[in-house]
């Protein structure tokens, strides 16, 4: 940090937050909250004087309220920039500090918070993340029992710059304990909290036991542990030096923790899978090496810099392993914990490669996207023709690309674009079209596959990064699946309309399949949950006017499933195989009225009459030579 800050070219913000950020890749505007320090930046020196000084004492955030801090405070010694700051809630206005401070007159209590905007570039987010509270789970009896901590605590306790110069004592007595017990996946791993594992815990707990270790040769220490995951580069080694210093480890979580009122002394029930049986050890105090969770205001930030969350609550990247880092906006690219837990080499590591990411941006004079972005059509908007805007498409784009003012017709910002053409299907008006992937390029290609006996033929929608691959894959893995299914391409689940679904059907087809990414492979942020909800109404759709069970199916495929892919597209097979032609020719002609009907505003998007009378004179000409041969 120190060197950070004497760079000439990185400007630290301290006590700033982002209050807002607009704008796309390489033009972004961000609105900064620089906090009131009630502190002169250009004239304190950091000399501690006001500190001194100040009377009022309240809990310390950066030693885990294990010492008290000042109202007139920094967070650490080691703050970059040194600055002091005053806790307005908890100063008394004594002006104390003012007098300490002297001649330098670098407190000021009239400063208020500024919103500063600046021009940026590129974003790279590195919020990190934080601490399961384990005082939820009663059965080990933190915030009750005075010699049960956590695993930063015990931290700040065993460092020589903490609260207590690296002199480990328990709170209960102030006396140095003789034997520990370490418990690992606290509120992780735990289908009640965080089912996940926090990916360092093991080496983080094994580190502690062995500064203890070296500092405390005559400690006892016991590691209780589900698994012990060490799967990087010394690791094992590190592991294996621990055991040979004589620290215990035990495999089993433990299911309680009980006190001795009068020694505070604890006993730590755990299962020992080793020997087979429940034990029932004492210890002098018991360390709880909690879960990583994402941070309290993740779901802010999520909201305002506009990128996604994976169910756990972490931001969510681009592709989990074709571009780590960056997010599914442009121009925005995440580093370390804050996409999930990792130790301090990956953090590290990602922060390099989210720097050279970002220069990548910051040298380009122009910023390649893909060409399939969204387009619309001022005419058939809403907001010119009813007067009044329906806003569906600026809830169904996830990169706020879509922009709505006043009565006029909706325009799509096309550097912010990604193409998912999610807007596109919404649109009630057919308003919007995507490059590429228009309405009457797809007709084409379904009239097309579908003009010789669309019966027997499976119409499958697969969305461009998952399902398509799944399908590539059940072909090159040479599985075996039904000759009747015919292929569409799209960008996303989300450009599936409900046009070309009832259209398909319409047309007479067989079976379809509506088939995109899993949810948390969506390349396009929220593109899946729309496609989703959009497949469910028309499932329910089909159900009330007495379609067959199996002709429509939803299915997400991801690129590594093509075996389900030619799983999925034989049980389709099989459902056509057991409905009687004739019954099957009835239904489809019984329910082309109910398509047609759904279709009346079809027929009017610009290109596809011209594609329906393009196709059918194509469509001809092929069976007219395929029945002369």
């Amino acid at each position: 940090m120190v060197d950070a800050a004497r760079q000439p070219k990185i400007d630290v913000r301290a006590f700033t937050e982002v209050e807002k950020v607009e704008g796309f890749v390489g033009n972004f505007k961000v609105t900064l909250r620089e906090k009131a320090k009630y502190v002169r930046a250009d004239r304190c020196n950091g000399c501690g004087a006001c500190t001194l000084a100040c009377p009022v004492e309240v809990p310390n955030y950066f030693e885990m309220s294990l010492a008290p801090r000042k109202a007139a405070y920094v967070p650490m010694s080691q703050s970059v920039p040194l600055i002091y700051s005053i806790d307005m809630e908890n100063c008394i206005q004594c002006y104390k500090c003012v007098d300490a401070c002297g001649a330098l007159e670098a407190i000021d209590f009239s400063q208020e918070d500024k919103l500063v905007e600046e021009d940026i570039g590129a974003i790279v987010v590195a919020t990190g993340f934080s601490h399961f509270d384990p005082s939820v789970m009663e059965e080990y009896g933190y915030a009750r029992y005075p010699n049960v901590i956590t695993a930063m605590e015990m931290e700040r306790l065993n460092n020589s710059a903490g609260p207590t110069s690296g002199d480990l004592i328990r709170p209960s007595d102030h006396e140095s304990p003789k034997t520990l017990a370490f418990i690992n996946c606290v509120g992780s791993r735990d289908k009640r909290y965080n089912p996940y594992c926090s990916n360092f815990c093991c080496m983080y707990s094994i580190k502690n036991a062995v500064l203890l270790k070296q500092m405390n040769p005559d400690v006892d220490i016991t590691i209780y542990y589900m698994d012990i995951r060490t799967p990087s580069k010394g690791y094992e080694e590190f592991y294996d030096r621990a055991r040979e210093m004589g620290i215990h480890f035990s495999q089993g979580r433990p299911s309680l923790i009980t006190e001795n009122p009068e020694t505070h002394n604890l006993y730590v029930h755990a299962e020992d899978i080793a020997l087979g049986r429940v034990t029932e050890k004492e210890y002098d105090m018991v360390m709880l090496n909690q879960a990583a969770i994402p941070q309290p205001d993740q779901n802010h930030m999520s909201s305002v810099l506009n990128v996604a969350q994976s169910p756990g609550g972490w931001f969510m990247e681009y592709h989990p392993k074709l571009r780590p880092i960056d997010s599914p906006t442009d121009g925005i690219f995440f580093a370390g914990a804050c996409l999930g837990p990792k130790d301090i080499p990956s953090s590290v590591a990602q922060g390099s490669a989210a720097a050279a990411r970002a220069s990548r941006i910051l040298h380009s004079e122009e910023w390649d996207i893909e060409p399939t972005v969204a387009v619309v059509w001022p005419d058939r908007c809403s907001a010119e023709t009813k007067g009044r805007a329906c806003g569906l498409c600026v809830k169904a784009c996830p990169y706020g690309a879509v922009k709505l003012e006043g009565d006029k017709a909706a325009e799509i910002i096309t550097a912010k674009c990604h193409g998912c053409g999610g807007c596109v299907a919404e649109c009630p008006e057919d308003a919007i079209t995507q490059l590429h992937y228009t309405d009457a390029q797809i007709l084409a290609q379904m009239r097309a596959l579908l003009a010789e006996k669309p019966e027997e033929k499976i119409l499958a929608f697969r969305c461009h990064w998952c399902s398509y691959g799944g399908a590539d894959l059940a072909g090159t893995s040479h599985f075996e699946y039904t000759a009747n299914e015919r292929g569409m391409k799209v960008m996303c689940s989300a450009r599936m309309d409900s046009d070309f679904i009832y259209e398909a059907f319409r047309l007479g087809a067989g079976g379809v399949l509506y088939s995109g990414c899993h949810p948390q492979d969506c390349h396009y942020i929220t593109g899946q949950v729309v496609g989703a909800k959009r497949a469910s109404r028309l499932k329910k759709t089909f159900d009330r006017m007495g379609m067959t069970e199996g002709r429509f199916r939803i299915e997400w495929i991801s690129a590594a499933e093509g075996d389900k892919y030619a799983r999925v597209l034989n049980e389709m097979q099989d459902v056509l195989d057991n409905i009687p032609p004739e019954e099957l020719h009835e239904e489809i002609e019984r329910l082309k009225p109910e398509m047609s009907k759904r279709l009346k505003n079809f027929p009017g998007v610009p290109g596809v009459e011209e594609a329906m009378v393009y196709s059918d004179k194509l469509v001809k000409a092929i069976t007219s030579q395929l029945e002369a041969k």
